[in-house]
């Protein structure tokens, strides 16, 4: 229990830690990767939603395949996961697991896509700072200060302006995305503090996970609905959650959390709302009114102060 219950705090945190060089370079460049990713994804389980294919089906995808693939890297790393402290593995787990997942996608019911690419990816860095702040007593800066409050602004004007729209309930996918932001930055800071390699890291998630949908499966809390869509439909969503997100971004992200660092990484997450709200124009046909522009540039430049990249004159 010693090890859940206080992370240990230096005057430089391990996740703190920013490579140099082509390391620094090779690490933006995972992170845009990341990015352009994530906006497929957010897309393709809003896809999931209008379809027959169940949160359970989308879920499997994103997990099953990347467990299998990546095992051998887990059970080669199996040494390494008992020196890591086990609250960074629950962290891991849950925070870019089944939770994460169910919320992502329960959100997309209520709200458009546009707004799960401005929450998720635009408020993490928020709880990533506050998590910082409070757990690691890192000093909050002036720049990041009022980054953080930028994002507030855009959240808070987009979610009371959600409340008062033609659609009623969009403002309960809205609080689903934040909450999904919010396990999002735990596995963020665990992932960074646990230094584990990517794909290691990637394969425990996708092997826990998977088990748990099992699970649900089994007890018939979850059901299935794959036969029930085309197999065209099926590959383009195997190609995203599985291919794209599952293994892809599994290297990627990880590369560019422990290249850049948990915050620097958070401030490229500000191109997914862009890149998101531009794909789902054309694939379902979804508007940007003027509420979301407003947010979207007040969260990106928030995420870009309160990550870190403007450094202060003092």
């Amino acid at each position: 229990m010693s090890d859940v219950t206080h992370p240990k705090v230096s005057a430089n945190p391990s996740y703190r830690h920013i490579a140099s060089g082509a390391t620094l370079k090779f690490g933006l460049v995972a992170a845009f990767i990341t990015a352009c990713i994530w906006a497929s994804w957010l897309v393709s389980v809003k896809m999931g939603a209008q379809s027959a294919l169940t949160t359970f089906d989308l879920a499997l995808m994103r997990y099953g395949i990347p467990a299998l693939v990546l095992f051998p890297f887990l059970y080669r790393s199996r040494r390494l996961l008992l020196t890591v402290p086990s609250w960074t593995l629950f962290g891991i787990v849950l925070g870019a697991g089944v939770p994460f997942f169910f919320l992502s996608s329960a959100g997309m019911h209520y709200a458009p896509v546009s707004h799960a690419g401005l929450l998720i990816p635009g408020t993490f860095p928020l709880f990533v700072t506050a998590i910082a702040f409070f757990v690691f007593k890192e000093p909050l800066s002036r720049p990041r200060l009022l980054g953080l409050i930028a994002i507030m602004i855009g959240v808070v004007a987009l979610l009371l302006i959600s409340m008062w729209s033609l659609n009623g309930d969009v403002w309960k996918g809205d609080l689903l995305f934040i909450g999904a932001s919010f396990f999002w930055a735990i596995y963020t800071i665990c992932l960074r503090v646990a230094g584990l390699p990517p794909l290691a890291a990637t394969g425990l998630l996708g092997l826990v996970s998977t088990c748990l949908l099992v699970g649900l499966l089994a007890t018939g809390v979850v059901s299935s609905g794959m036969s029930l869509v085309s197999v065209n439909e099926l590959a383009w969503q195997f190609f995203v959650q599985s291919i794209l997100v599952g293994l892809c971004t599994g290297f990627s992200y990880g590369y560019a959390i422990n290249s850049l660092g948990a915050e620097r990484t958070a401030a490229m997450g500000a191109l997914t709302p862009v890149l998101a709200s531009l794909l789902a124009i054309p694939l379902l046909h979804e508007s940007i009114g003027l509420a979301a522009t407003l947010g979207l540039c007040f969260v990106c430049v928030g995420v870009v102060f309160a990550s870190g990249i403007v450094k202060s004159s003092r």
